[in-house]
């Protein structure tokens, strides 16, 4: 009898650390897959804001397919980058330092992409 209740008690803590188990694989998955979802939505909103950062470059220098390539590649990589700061754990002073290095990175390789003419309408366009 005695024998009986130490298994019966042995069984019910087995299941108790399983329930427990599964409980917390359950609240995992739901929070990964929530944050798959967000990452999602921010890589949509980001190539969404590159296409329309290119369309108006290339509106407004008249890129060529070469130079429109290579500043698309530019606008991806920043934004990419600037996506990844602000997942960091910075203070804000210190982001913000690193997204206004990051924009200046990006002015100035947009400008080795371009024509003297080209050149002076985006410098001009910044202002």
């Amino acid at each position: 009898m005695i024998l009986k209740s130490l298994k019966f008690i042995l069984n019910k803590q087995k299941m108790k650390r399983i329930k427990t188990l599964v409980l917390f694989l359950i609240i995992s998955t739901i929070s990964l897959s929530q944050n798959t979802q967000d990452t999602e939505l921010q890589t949509n909103n980001t190539n969404i804001s590159v296409g329309d950062e290119i369309q108006e470059l290339t509106t407004l220098l008249e890129l060529n397919e070469e130079q429109v390539l290579e500043i698309t590649n530019i606008l991806n990589g920043i934004s990419q980058k600037n996506m990844q700061v602000g997942s960091m754990n910075l203070i804000q002073e210190d982001k913000e330092d690193i997204l206004e290095r990051n924009n200046n990175a990006k002015t100035s390789m947009i400008i080795g992409q371009l024509n003297e003419a080209q050149k002076a309408i985006y410098l001009e366009s910044l202002n």
